[in-house]
């Protein structure tokens, strides 16, 4: 079935070629479309709201906030989490107490005026055997909070504490969930057993008072309750996740008077969404409605359909931060979203004594009536410094307007695998779905069905043509080699030409210490990168892969070697000597990440050397370091083993592409300006990752000396990972990440449909099935077909 599909694709493909080819002299395919003056807007105010959380204390890197209960007068609000932790060789080891750096606060806002009234704190009555509250809930006028153990009564505004009491639960159970139907409290405690089987409990109070249990429980399956919905006044339904994967979804029906839960007629509530229910809410005139990553949509019960309210092209509001609100009010004029609306960088200061009120209301008219509207896409979903840069370009454009493109994801058609055991499978499986989404991505742009402007693609290398995408090439092309990594920029050409530019980006490489380099000084030779691999890591090679995927790895980081303007060539020498490295120096099959660290750190933990794939900002690369060196001082990110002994790769962790057929690539190219000032690459380099501007990096770099030095928290960055303390930190260590970032020799990029026949065809020569002059005939074969059908 897979090579059907992709032969499908394939002809797609050439059609449409034929039809852009067809249709060269008109300026774009693509339909152009205006907002009108009818088309839904919701205007939005923001309103800042205390925590309890001391102000100007900086948060290390897992703080929780979130809107958890409401009442008639109050919002409540949970903050918690901890301060930034000292690094060691800061600390006195004597005084020293882990529970002095936490903190959960309750913060009671008033209806009206969204004003904290009062803060509880909740952490003052936990003992030593409760870190954190773990739920929270209001009833009949009472705050009750529960943490493992027990469960604690407040009055919501003086902060008294008014009832302790012993938590009927486990110390297994993962979390609970409240709900309110009718005169009914329904609780959902899910627990898992030591062998990681899970399964869940639903308590019901009535309005006697009495509780009544039922318990979802399969010796051999795991029950795992996903929400409750109610269906009137007395019947809650329960949908529950089934199966030792929890692969199968089941739904129950609980009669709330007698307590019966039997299993419901499936068909009946086949049509809900499990994923978006996760996150719904039921308002007070039963109306169901729930968020997900578009925006707000309703359940119509009746219908049995799910109606787009509202989505994020309707509103300024950042959606790269939309995933951090919960909802809490909703109808068909008005939205109430809780969270916080900026992301402070960590070398700024993280703190956690705020968050916001979200109030969207539909406005009479749509103030962007009239402009062209212009539609972005990301496989990856938008992040939020990217999400500010739509919404600024927005609010000072008086022509277009960037619409997020929430129908052309094609996910649904993925493959998927929980194979852990061998990188293999799960490197074949990406490569597949790649090969998917970037033919789509193809065929769409040439019948001017696509989104007119693409970022993070430039792994799909299926796009890098000129009946695909523009030439970025002049938005860089005075560049001052000073101000900006210029070899970046050159790394991102393909025949001479940017067709996707990369505006922030990560190292992939070989991490070990200097010395070990080959003689290039930034990467290795075949023989000197076996020879590294024999007598340094013990024979461990630090890539984990299999032949198949081994070579396809190596031919895309030297691809330009045999592939150029069109045409491939595999009879090069250079390729048999690629391939005979492969086939004796490779294991034939993929291991797990788990068993080749096992073996290579041996007796002493720390294995010599590691492949690492995606290496993140300054503070990141010193923390990969520190699981070959102390610190991370004195280790290099070298590039994998080549012909030439290159450096490491760079894979942009944001990049942008125009289509050649988008609506306006003039317009477009305004946004792309954006990405490219000293404000925004400024911003991203402060969140501890590397940019196009050095400028910008330089300035992060300096913040990171002061920040470290200065008794900042070891998390490295926004990376979310921690180690040892960084007081030494100087700005040689800047300038020598700098000289890594200098030394990287190309864009990390796949032809999906390339990797594929090369998997499908190299292990006939590596198992000794055909002879190479044998394989490279039918690999070259269908490699250039594929060439050829691209135009």
């Amino acid at each position: 079935m897979r090579k059907i599909i992709a032969k499908t694709l394939s002809v797609a493909l050439l059609l449409a070629m034929a039809a852009a080819t067809a249709s060269c002299g008109r300026k774009t395919n693509k339909e152009i479309r205006k907002i009108s003056e009818d088309s839904p807007w919701f205007d939005a105010s923001i309103t800042d709201v205390e925590t309890g959380a001391e102000k100007d204390r900086e948060t290390g890197t897992w703080v929780n906030q979130q809107f958890v209960a409401s009442d008639d007068q109050y919002y409540f609000i949970e903050t918690s989490g901890e301060y930034q932790i000292p690094p060691d060789d800061m600390i006195d080891v004597k005084t020293f107490n882990y529970r002095d750096y936490r903190f959960d606060y309750l913060a009671v806002v008033d209806r009206n005026t969204r004003q904290t009234v009062n803060t509880i704190d909740l952490k003052k009555d936990l003992t030593a055997s409760e870190p954190f509250t773990d739920n929270i809930f209001s009833n009949n006028g009472i705050i009750t909070a529960q943490s493992k153990l027990k469960e604690r009564d407040y009055d919501p505004l003086n902060g008294e504490l008014l009832d302790t009491r012993p938590r009927k639960a486990s110390d297994d159970d993962l979390f609970t969930k409240h709900y309110f139907i009718g005169n009914y409290e329904v609780e959902t405690i899910v627990y898992q057993t030591e062998t990681d089987q899970r399964y869940s409990r639903i308590s019901v109070k009535g309005p006697d008072g009495e509780v009544r249990e039922n318990e979802l429980n399969k010796p051999d399956k795991s029950m795992y309750i996903n929400y409750v919905l109610a269906e009137g006044d007395t019947k809650a339904v329960i949908s529950v996740s089934v199966g030792r994967n929890l692969e199968e979804d089941v739904y129950y029906e609980l009669d709330l008077e007698t307590n019966k839960l039997t299993v419901a007629d499936q068909k009946k509530y086949e049509w809900l969404d499990e994923v978006a229910l996760y996150n719904s809410i039921c308002c007070p005139d039963g109306t169901i409605y729930f968020m997900d990553s578009e925006g707000v949509f309703k359940i119509n019960a009746e219908k049995k359909t799910t109606e787009k309210l509202f989505d994020y092209n309707q509103c300024s509001l950042n959606l790269g931060l939309a995933e951090r609100f919960n909802m809490v009010e909703c109808s068909e004029d008005r939205i109430l979203l809780c969270g916080r609306c900026d992301n402070p960088s960590v070398y700024e200061g993280r703190t956690a004594d705020k968050i916001n009120f979200v109030e969207l209301k539909r406005a009479d008219k749509n103030p962007h009536s009239g402009k062209t509207v212009l539609e972005i896409y990301s496989p990856n979903g938008i992040d939020d410094k990217t999400g500010e840069a739509v919404t600024r370009f927005n609010e000072t454009n008086s022509k277009y307007f960037i619409e997020y493109a929430f129908d052309y994801d094609d996910r649904d058609n993925y493959d998927d695998t929980d194979d852990e055991s061998n990188e293999d499978v799960w490197m074949m499986t990406k490569t597949r779905n790649n090969a998917h989404l970037s033919n789509k991505l193809a065929i769409d742009i040439m019948n001017g069905d696509a989104p007119d402007i693409l970022l993070d693609c430039s792994s799909f290398s299926v796009l890098d043509n000129s009946n695909c995408l523009a030439d970025l090439t002049p938005f860089v092309k005075d560049a001052d080699p000073d101000k900006y990594f210029t070899n970046i920029i050159e790394g991102s050409k393909t025949d001479g030409v940017i067709y996707q530019l990369p505006v922030s980006f990560k190292l992939e490489g070989i991490m070990t210490k200097t010395a070990n380099a080959g003689n290039s000084g930034k990467g290795f030779t075949l023989d000197e990168y076996q020879k590294f691999t024999d007598e340094v890591m013990n024979g461990n090679d630090p890539l984990i892969y299999g032949q198949a995927v081994y070579f396809s790895l190596l031919f895309n980081s030297m691809r330009d070697e045999f592939i150029s303007k069109g045409k491939v060539d595999l009879s090069k020498p250079e390729f048999k000597i690629l391939a005979d490295y492969v086939k004796d120096n490779v294991r034939e099959n993929g291991i797990s990440i788990n068993d080749w660290y096992q073996k290579a750190a041996g007796g002493s933990g720390i294995p010599k050397g590691m492949y690492i794939e995606y290496c993140t900002g300054i503070g990141g690369y010193y923390f990969e370091g520190m699981g070959i060196a102390s610190r991370g001082k004195g280790v290099a990110m070298l590039g994998l083993p080549s012909l030439d002994g290159r450096g490491p790769r760079f894979i942009p962790s944001r990049s942008v592409a125009i289509s050649s057929q988008a609506t306006d690539i003039k317009a477009c190219g305004e946004f792309v300006k954006l990405l490219l000032t000293d404000e925004f690459q400024t911003k991203v380099a402060m969140n501890d990752e590397f940019v196009l501007s050095r400028e910008a990096y330089k300035a992060a770099g300096s913040a990171a000396v002061t920040y470290y030095t200065n008794g900042g928290s070891s998390y490295m960055g926004g990376n979310g990972f921690g180690a040892g303390g960084m007081t030494d930190f100087t700005s040689k260590d800047v300038d020598f990440v700098e000289n890594i970032i200098l030394s990287c020799s190309k864009m990390k990029t796949e032809d999906p449909d390339i990797s594929m026949i090369l998997t499908e065809e190299m292990p006939a020569y590596f198992l000794g099935q055909k002879d190479l002059d044998a394989v490279i005939k039918i690999a070259e074969n269908r490699i250039q077909k594929v060439l050829d059908e691209r135009g």
